[in-house]
């Protein structure tokens, strides 16, 4: 048996398209972040994501997929990267980080900053989007969890 944990985690905010920047839109992003073995965790310190993005007339309640690297330690940021297929049926990805200040150590990781890429890498959007600390961070640390998990063997 491995051990592995997981935590659920909401942002929302908005974003634009580079060649409007004037017209923003909504956007929400919900996922479900696990890790499936402690063991592996402490080594490569990436999550598997797995959740929705609502992206007003681009992505309609579509799943993402996905990690969070956490280089808090090394590098003072976390790492975002979900892939999404938008109304059109094409295939984004959604990237961004967030970098812990110590001038402002909770607003820096509530505020996630990230573009938002076509399938040939080409940067379409930008997007601001935070966590909302006040309303969810007792949600958030209520749903982390240690999960056991059988390992297969091959």
């Amino acid at each position: 048996m491995r051990l592995g944990m997981s935590f659920c985690e909401a942002l929302s905010g908005s974003f634009w398209w580079l060649d409007a920047p004037t017209d923003e839109r909504a956007i929400a992003v919900s996922f479900e972040a696990r890790a499936p073995a402690l063991r592996e965790f402490l080594r490569d310190k990436t999550w598997c994501v797995a959740g929705t993005i609502d992206a007003e007339r681009f992505a309609t309640a579509r799943a993402i997929v996905g990690t969070v690297s956490s280089r808090l330690i090394e590098e003072r940021r976390l790492l975002y990267r979900f892939t999404f297929s938008g109304d059109d049926g094409r295939r984004y990805e959604l990237s961004g980080q967030k970098e812990w200040s110590g001038l402002a150590p909770v607003e820096s990781l509530a505020l996630l900053p990230a573009g938002i890429y076509d399938d040939r890498g080409e940067e379409l959007a930008r997007a601001t989007l935070r966590f909302d600390v006040g309303a969810d961070w007792w949600k958030c640390i209520r749903s982390f969890r240690f999960r056991l998990a059988v390992a297969s063997r091959a």
